[in-house]
C-alpha cells in the first residue's frame, strides 16, 4: 500500500495519519511497524512524530484490508426533514468552512448515550468525512459553531481559536437583576468529576479565567447580558454568573434549572482571517421571556 501526500495531510503528525487511515489497527502496531521499518517515508525510516510534506511518499511493506468504510461515511438515512433542518440551520458556506446554528438539547459529538451528534450528521449531509467542527458548545447551549470542510482549514482555524483571533460573543439570560452596567469576572476555574468549581486563587488543577459582560436589558427578576470569552475553559460563563449570584435561567447544572432550556446564545462570530462575520438576532424565545 503507497500513499502520496497531498495537501490536505500537509503538516499533518505520520502516526496521526495512519491512525486515519489504518482505524483497525492498533497504535502500538502502528509505532512498532514504524520503528521496524515496516512504514517508510520516501523510502526511509521514519519517526512516527515526523511530519508530512506535500508529495511525501508513505509506504506500507505489509497486507492492508481496505474497506469501504475508510472512504465512505455510514449511512444514516437522513429523511428530508432531517435535511430541510439541516439547511435552515447552515447560516453560512463556502469552499472551506461552514458555519451552523445548533439548537439547544443538541450534542455536537456522537458519545455518552448518543450514536451521533451534529458534527456526523454534517459529514453525512455533505459526503465528506474531513468535515471537522473546530470550536464546540455544550449540549445545552444554542447558537454558532464552526465547521471546516478540510484538514487544512481544520488546522488554520484551530489556530485563530487558539490565538484568540476569532471574537465570539453570546446573549445570555440571567437570573436577577443585574446592577453593574459593566463588569469583568477574573477567577480561577477547576474541573472536578463532572463539574466546574470556581476559586478565588490559584491552586493545583485549577486555569485562570477571564470573561467580560455588559447589560443590555432588563426584565422581571432577569437581565439580558451580552458575554464575551476572555478564554475558552469549560463551562465558564455558567459557573463564573452563577458564583456571582445570577446564574443562567435554565441551567439545570448550575443553577435551577426550571426553564425548558437553557439562556445562552452563541449569536457573533468573526473570523477576521476568512473575512467572515456573523451575528444573528435575539431569539424570539429570550424577548418572550423578558416580556413575562
Amino acid at each position: 500500500m503507497e500513499y502520496i501526500i497531498d495537501k490536505e495531510y500537509s503538516d499533518v503528525r505520520l502516526d496521526k495519519f495512519l491512525r486515519k487511515k489504518l482505524p483497525d489497527m492498533a497504535l502500538t502496531e502502528i509505532f512498532k511497524a514504524i520503528r521496524v521499518g515496516k512504514i517508510k517515508v520516501n523510502g526511509k525510516k521514519s519517526k512516527e512524530n515526523y511530519r508530512l510534506q506535500e508529495n511525501d511518499v508513505v509506504k506500507l511493506f505489509f497486507e492492508v484490508k481496505v474497506e469501504e468504510k475508510e472512504s465512505k461515511l455510514k449511512s444514516m438515512n437522513l429523511k428530508n426533514s432531517d435535511i430541510d433542518k439541516i439547511k435552515e440551520s447552515i447560516v453560512y458556506e463556502d469552499e472551506r468552512v461552514l458555519i451552523y446554528n445548533k439548537d439547544s438539547n443538541v450534542v455536537m459529538h456522537k458519545g455518552s448515550g448518543h450514536d451521533y451528534g451534529v458534527s456526523e450528521i454534517i459529514k453525512e449531509y455533505l459526503k465528506n468525512p474531513n468535515f471537522n467542527f473546530v470550536n464546540r458548545i455544550d449540549k445545552a447551549t444554542s447558537g454558532l459553531v464552526i465547521g471546516a470542510k478540510s484538514l487544512v482549514v481544520t488546522r488554520e482555524l484551530a489556530e485563530e481559536i487558539r490565538e484568540r483571533r476569532v471574537d465570539k460573543k453570546y446573549y445570555i439570560l440571567v437570573d436577577g437583576i443585574v446592577k453593574k452596567r459593566d463588569f469583568i469576572i477574573k477567577s480561577y476555574l477547576k474541573k472536578i468529576d463532572d463539574r466546574v468549581i470556581e476559586l478565588d486563587k490559584k491552586e493545583d488543577g485549577a486555569k485562570e479565567s477571564i470573561s467580560y459582560f455588559k447589560v443590555l436589558d432588563y426584565g422581571d427578576n432577569c437581565t439580558l447580558l451580552e458575554g464575551r470569552l476572555g478564554s475558552g475553559r469549560t463551562h465558564q460563563l455558567r459557573v463564573q454568573l452563577s458564583a456571582m449570584g445570577h446564574y443562567i435561567l435554565g441551567d439545570t447544572r448550575y443553577g435551577k434549572g426550571k426553564e425548558k432550556k437553557m439562556y445562552l446564545f452563541s449569536y457573533y462570530l468573526k473570523i477576521d482571517k476568512y473575512d467572515i462575520e456573523i451575528k444573528l438576532p435575539l431569539p424570539k424565545e429570550y424577548r418572550a421571556r423578558l416580556s413575562k
